[in-house]
């Protein structure tokens, strides 16, 4: 399963988070996948995180991740309203955050899957219905649009 409109399912998407720091969000995203190991993947999460925020700009951020022991993918949505600081490189605020996680040897799934999601992110279009989105439906269906 490599093609993120199939990927992004209701159970794991995180309206109303009230976070408010960034490892405090990217923990409630990461509690949403039930099947992956917390902590572990909060480390991996992380541990990117120190290499360079992955906050992209325009409110968007995407963390990622390769994980050991994980069978196929998983994406994690968070739309939070208020904004969470995430060192973006525009310097602005995060309300958008995507998080992918891919098992630990597959690099190209991770780069393609990557690639995607900052493609579809960067449409004004598409932030603005995930801002606008009223449930957590209607945000995996903007994915799969």
């Amino acid at each position: 399963m490599t093609d993120v409109n199939m990927m992004v399912i209701p159970e794991h998407v995180l309206l109303g988070s009230e976070a408010e720091s960034k490892r405090a969000l990217l923990t409630e995203m990461v509690k949403l996948l039930s099947s992956v190991d917390l902590d572990l993947a909060l480390e991996v999460i992380t541990a990117r995180e120190q290499l360079g925020s992955t906050g992209m700009g325009h409110g968007v951020a995407i963390p990622h991740g390769r994980l050991e022991g994980l069978q196929e993918p998983q994406i994690a949505v968070a739309i939070h309203e208020k904004g969470v600081d995430f060192d973006a490189i525009d310097g602005g605020l995060v309300n958008i955050v995507v998080m992918l996680l891919v098992p630990n040897d597959d690099h190209q799934i991770h780069l393609g899957l990557l690639a995607k999601l900052a493609r579809l992110l960067q449409q004004e279009s598409v932030r603005a219905a995930l801002l606008a989105a009223t449930d957590a439906d209607e945000v995996a269906s903007i994915f799969q649009a």
